[in-house]
């Protein structure tokens, strides 16, 4: 019995089976919805393939287990991580890591990348909902501060007429993006959830076959989305979610030679996570529960003299005594932001601290440094914070920096 969790996926793994000359009439492919709706009906299976397996803790995959209960069960997933903490353990009683993502692009299972952001992003109005992800009305709200530049114009001057996949975080924000580059006299289509199947069938077959350079999406084309040749990815959702962020930005990395990937990224998702070839713990156990997620922090802003991060209500710096203008209420985009093409070498401290400090962990002022310098976040959150912590007097972080 193999599981998946979109139809989409079903079809994949038919063809791929078909392909390897397995016998289809051994096995069941099915959605795991369609699995639990006829439990009494199936064959009984002598093994439980579960595709995507960061999902197993779901209600609806734990009612298959259940009914199964002494079947084996193998699960494959390139991110068992879940955005509540839990482990997979209560699942499985073994992990098996296979090679890095550094190795796989090493020897030609992966394509290399280029890995393009912008160098600040604000994410002060980002909030979280109870799936741990940021609620929609955040993004909304967000979005159109932290996406520096214009993604037609960075498109066109980085990958121009190379096939791209868009996440955006909304419909509305897709179909605006599709319309932008329309408008610059390149195909685009948007496609969701809701788009009706005969008609999202019809636009992955033209998106598959070229006849379509820019396919935006809202988290549709995540989870084994087979598109061989797109080698571009442009990412206008941000997103908490470990899993998301290595799904939506290694979509373009499948191998073909001489291929190499562009990821466009214009929400920062990088300055939470790292690279695609960033290294990661994983483990099948629980990760600490935190009582507050200390990336958020209080409402604060940044004082555009000093770069200090101050408390919203504040009207003067109290840092520099720059007398604060208004935030505006515009939704513009700033076009004359650049994009800074990023390395390895740029997430240094990602990849020696897998699980990612948190400013309540920090012990010094350099730490709150390296940590503004991971997030993206501008020089004056770590003088503010070390301020307030007693890391520092006054003003002597200057001498630091």
């Amino acid at each position: 019995m193999f599981m998946v969790h979109r139809q989409e996926l079903v079809n994949q793994i038919v063809q791929t089976f078909q392909a390897d000359e397995i016998d289809l009439q051994a096995t069941t492919i099915m959605t795991v919805g369609k699995i639990a709706n006829r439990l009494n009906r199936l064959p009984r299976p002598s093994l439980i393939v579960t595709d995507e397996s960061h999902h197993s803790l779901a209600k609806t995959y734990l009612k298959i287990y259940s009914f199964y209960a002494d079947v084996p069960r193998l699960g494959f997933s390139a991110s068992p991580w879940r955005m509540n903490g839990q482990g997979l353990g209560n699942v499985y009683e073994a992990m098996v890591e296979g090679p890095s993502v550094k190795w796989l692009i090493d020897h030609q299972y992966l394509a290399p990348y280029d890995y393009y952001a912008p160098t600040l992003i604000d994410v002060q109005k980002l909030q979280t909902s109870s799936t741990g992800d940021y609620t929609n009305k955040s993004m909304d709200a967000a979005v159109p501060k932290a996406i520096f530049g214009d993604v037609v114009s960075h498109y066109q001057h980085l990958a121009g007429g190379r096939q791209a996949i868009v996440y955006a975080h909304s419909i509305e924000a897709s179909k605006q993006v599709v319309e932008a580059f329309q408008s610059a006299g390149i195909t685009a289509v948007h496609a969701d959830a809701k788009t009706p199947k005969g008609q999202r069938d019809h636009i992955m077959a033209d998106f598959k076959a070229g006849k379509i350079t820019i396919l935006s999406n809202v988290d549709l084309i995540s989870e084994g989305f087979n598109v061989p040749d797109v080698g571009v990815i442009i990412m206008l959702r941000p997103t908490a979610s470990l899993v998301l962020d290595i799904q939506q930005s290694m979509r373009g990395m499948r191998y073909k030679p001489g291929k190499r990937s562009i990821i466009i990224d214009h929400v920062a998702n990088a300055y939470r996570f790292g690279l695609p070839d960033t290294e990661h713990e994983w483990t099948l156990n629980d990760r600490p529960k935190k009582k507050k997620r200390d990336n958020m922090g209080p409402p604060i802003k940044t004082c555009d003299a000093c770069y200090a991060v101050i408390p919203v209500q504040y009207k003067i710096c109290p840092i520099c005594g720059h007398e604060l203008e208004a935030e505006s209420t515009g939704m513009d985009v700033d076009e004359a932001a650049k994009l800074k093409k990023l390395t390895a070498k740029d997430f240094k401290f990602v990849v020696h601290h897998p699980n990612r400090m948190q400013p309540s962990e920090a012990k010094s002022l350099k730490d709150l440094q390296e940590i503004a310098r991971v997030r993206g976040y501008k020089p004056g959150w770590a003088y503010y914070q070390a301020k307030n912590r007693g890391f520092i007097a006054d003003r002597k972080w200057r001498k630091q920096a």
